[in-house]
């Protein structure tokens, strides 16, 4: 027993050693510490006479975002941290941990140095100024770091993504931010996510000045009041926009009423190709006013109004009224015959007299040149053939001058164009010219029960309400939509994929999976569906020659 007993302390003794020597490797020397907290003090205030907005940046974001905050007065400083390009690549050596620059002291590293802050960016190349995405992640974003990032993004002329996750933006920073996104040209994809704002402001995002494709505001806590802002912001883009493709709402608070203010946007907006309402909480409501914008829906009292308005001002840029025609626009048959004669008479005589000029006989030619030879020898004769001469020219000038246009309109009664030249047609007026051929508003519409029906939204391709509450009526709504849609749609030229719809997400809702109604919309989807088409179906089977 004694044995025993001694090689159970043996062993425990072994063990607190260990944890002592753990604890001591991990627990910072104090007096390296403090020293390390005075030299970064002392760098500090040697930088205070310099400020960030002398700084030029260089597009070398370490570089830039480093010295800037050391300006601005940043003790600790996030670590850019440079991940590979190519997906499935391995990583760089300390890409796992997210450890923090102090002035003054290098490089640090613990058990936590995961959790602090870091900006993780993907180069093309191994050039460091060609950055073409940044992740910034689970750190607050507040104002004096915004005014870092003010200096830095627009000096990166190859930015294309800006994600930010869990980032604790305020309706102020969030405005900046929007304002730095404006100075960055060819940024193209923005996710915010985890990041509610207490106005939702992030309608401000969408607008004709930023031209982003890809829009990812997921788990923001976005109401019907977010949902009815963004909708107003889809409402007032141009016709002509057509940049913005992707819009994703998941995990949001959107309910019926949210999804019908998005469906109200959807019905003349013809440019958003893929819309994510993944679990939020629409029910019947909202799912059948989305279905109703695919298939045939009736206008409104004031998009009748607009409609006519657009017919209108469409019919006077097609045939504008020409000058020419406003003023001599009167036919032949409402002239006075005496006008008429007199017109004819005169135009029967220049063809005489042009048929005379051109026509002329050589043997007369010479007999002229023979009389003006002997009359050069009469003296007073030959002057008062040279006298004579000029001034049977200048009557054939006249004439000719006088008779080129005697009558706006030709033999027919065909307006003559007119010879002034016309104004060019300015950039705002070709704006304006195609916004009104593009309007949906002036497709092919049909009448019936005493309303305006036009054809559904055909650009939307994707469709996605995975974890809502649609129940049986809200598939019913859906598959008389595609149904139609299955009707009138066509191939889009050059390749084999359908117009219209392609793919809709319907699983985790309020109805069974062996629904007839949800089986008989899963088979007209994937027969329209790209990616996810059954094989042997048709369209795959080889053309006879």
């Amino acid at each position: 027993m004694g044995t025993v007993n001694t090689w159970k302390r043996v062993i425990q003794k072994v063990r607190m050693d260990k944890k002592k020597e753990r604890a001591s490797k991990n627990k910072p020397n104090p007096v390296t510490s403090n020293e390390d907290l005075k030299n970064s003090a002392n760098i500090a205030l040697d930088r205070t006479h310099l400020t960030a907005e002398d700084y030029q940046c260089t597009g070398i974001l370490e570089q830039d975002f480093t010295e800037l905050c050391y300006r601005v007065g940043y003790i600790e400083i996030p670590k850019v941290l440079a991940y590979p390009s190519t997906p499935g690549s391995e990583k760089t050596e300390n890409s796992e941990c997210a450890d923090v620059i102090q002035v003054g002291s290098g490089q640090t590293s613990d058990r936590f140095s995961y959790f602090k802050p870091k900006i993780q960016i993907i180069m093309e190349n191994e050039d460091p100024k060609s950055i073409k995405e940044i992740s910034i992640r689970g750190w607050k974003i507040e104002s004096k770091m915004i005014s870092v990032l003010a200096k830095c993004l627009p000096a990166l002329a190859n930015l294309q993504t800006v994600s930010c996750w869990n980032v604790g933006l305020t309706d102020d920073t969030f405005s900046s931010f929007v304002d730095i996104l404006h100075r960055c040209p060819n940024v193209r994809k923005v996710i915010l996510e985890g990041t509610p704002l207490p106005q939702q402001s992030f309608h401000k995002l969408i607008t004709d000045d930023l031209p982003f494709t890809h829009i990812s505001l997921r788990n923001n806590k976005i109401d019907d009041e977010g949902a009815r802002l963004l909708s107003q912001s889809l409402r007032s883009l141009k016709m002509t926009n057509k940049s913005l493709a992707v819009l994703t709402l998941a995990f949001n608070h959107i309910s019926d009423l949210g999804a019908c203010h998005i469906a109200e946007a959807l019905r003349l907006h013809r440019a958003l190709l893929s819309l994510n309402l993944a679990s939020n909480q629409i029910g019947d409501k909202g799912a059948l006013a989305l279905a109703e914008i695919l298939g045939h829906f009736s206008l409104t009292h004031t998009e009748i109004v607009q409609r006519r308005k657009l017919l209108m001002e469409k019919e006077s840029r097609d045939h504008p009224r020409s000058p020419a025609t406003s003023r001599h626009g009167d036919a032949k048959s409402d002239r006075p015959p005496s006008h008429q004669s007199t017109v004819a008479l005169d135009k029967s005589q220049v063809l005489k007299s042009n048929k005379g000029s051109v026509k002329k006989n050589p043997k007369d030619a010479q007999k002229k040149e023979d009389k003006s030879v002997a009359n050069s020898h009469g003296g007073g004769t030959s002057s008062i053939m040279n006298q004579a001469a000029p001034a049977k020219k200048d009557d054939s000038k006249s004439s000719k001058k006088q008779l080129a246009n005697p009558d706006p309109k030709n033999v027919k009664g065909k307006p003559v164009r007119s010879a002034t030249k016309r104004t060019p047609i300015t950039e705002q007026e070709k704006t304006e010219h195609s916004e009104i051929t593009m309007n949906p508003l002036l497709e092919q519409a049909v009448s019936r029960d005493g309303k305006i029906f036009l054809s559904g939204n055909k650009v939307l391709m994707n469709l996605n309400l995975t974890g809502n509450r649609i129940t049986e009526q809200g598939l019913r709504g859906f598959l008389t939509a595609m149904e139609t849609q299955v009707q009138e749609s066509t191939l889009i030229p050059g390749t084999k994929t359908h117009t219209g719809l392609l793919r809709l997400s319907l699983t985790g809702n309020n109805f069974s999976p062996a629904s007839a109604t949800y089986l008989r919309l899963q088979e007209l989807m994937c027969n329209r569906d790209p990616i996810n088409k059954p094989t042997g179906s048709p369209e795959d089977s080889p053309k006879d020659s």
